[in-house]
C-alpha cells in the first residue's frame, strides 16, 4: 500500500515504500513499475524523489530500467547477489536459511575453540569481545565490524581453516545479516545489553575450555538472533 510521504526527506520515504512493495509483493517480479508520474501522484510528491528512489533501486539490481521506458522489478536472491539493500527485500525464507547455516557452523566453531584455541587466540577473542561491547553500549554505533570479529576470532581459535575461508567468502553477505539484525536494536538498551551478555558467556565457555557450554551458548546467541527477527517481522505485518 502506498501512502503519502511527511516533511522528511521525500526520496528515502519513497525509496522505504517502495522496497516494502516490491518485499510484500505489491509490485510483482517481472512485472512493470507504475510510471514515475503515477508514483509521484501517489507519494504526493514530485518526480525528483521519485526518480532518486529508483536510481538507489537501480543500482542495487533490485529494478532495472525498461526499453522505451519504465522501470521492471527483477528477480532477487541472496544465494546470486548481494547488494545492502537485498537484505531488506531478501524472501523470509532465504534469511531464515542464512542464519540456520550460521547456526550449525558457528556452533561447532565454538566449541572447537574451547578446545584447541591459543593463548593468544583467546586474547584475541577476549579483545574482539571488549571492542564489540563498546561499540554496542554508543547509540550511535551498531557494533557490526566488531561483531563479525568476534566471531572470526572464534573461526580462527577453532583451527579448522575452511571455517575462515568460508566466512571471509561471504564477508559481504554476513556483515548485511549483521548489520539487519543489529539495526533492530537501535533504541532497546536491554536488547542490547542481552546481545553482549550473549558474547560474553560464549568467550567464558571458549575462556573456561569446555566445548559443550561453548556450543550451547552460541546456539542460544543464534537462536535468539532469529526469535527476535521473527518477531518483528510478525510485528511489521501486523
Amino acid at each position: 500500500m502506498i501512502h503519502k510521504v511527511t516533511r522528511q526527506k521525500a526520496s528515502h520515504q519513497v525509496l522505504a515504500q517502495l522496497k516494502a512493495g516490491i518485499s510484500d509483493g505489491t509490485f510483482p517480479v517481472g512485472e512493470k513499475l507504475p510510471s514515475e508520474n503515477i508514483l509521484a501522484d501517489a507519494f504526493g510528491v514530485s518526480r525528483v524523489p521519485v526518480r532518486e528512489a529508483l536510481g538507489v533501486l537501480e543500482v542495487s539490481g533490485i529494478i532495472s530500467s525498461r526499453q522505451g521506458g519504465g522501470h521492471r522489478v527483477e528477480q532477487h536472491s541472496l544465494l546470486s547477489k548481494y547488494e545492502p539493500l537485498m537484505m531488506e527485500i531478501a524472501n523470509r525464507d532465504e534469511v531464515e536459511a542464512l542464519l540456520e547455516m550460521r547456526e550449525v557452523i558457528e556452533q561447532q566453531a565454538a566449541g572447537m575453540a574451547a578446545e584447541r584455541r591459543s593463548a593468544e587466540e583467546l586474547q584475541a577473542i577476549e579483545q574482539a569481545f571488549i571492542a564489540f561491547r563498546d561499540a554496542t553500549l554508543h547509540e550511535q554505533q551498531l557494533g557490526y565490524q566488531q561483531d563479525y570479529l568476534f566471531h572470526r576470532a572464534i573461526m580462527q581459535a577453532s583451527h579448522n581453516p575452511f571455517f575462515v575461508q568460508i566466512l571471509d567468502n561471504m564477508h559481504e553477505l554476513y556483515l548485511g545479516v549483521l548489520i539487519y539484525s543489529l539495526r533492530k536494536n537501535r533504541g532497546r538498551l536491554a536488547e542490547r545489553q542481552r546481545v553482549i551478555e550473549e558474547h560474553r558467556q560464549v568467550l567464558l565457555a571458549i575462556k573456561a575450555g569446555d566445548p559443550a557450554a561453548a556450543i550451547r551458548c552460541m546456539q542460544r546467541h543464534l537462536s535468539n538472533v532469529r526469535g527476535k527477527l521473527r518477531r518483528l517481522e510478525n510485528e511489521n505485518m501486523e
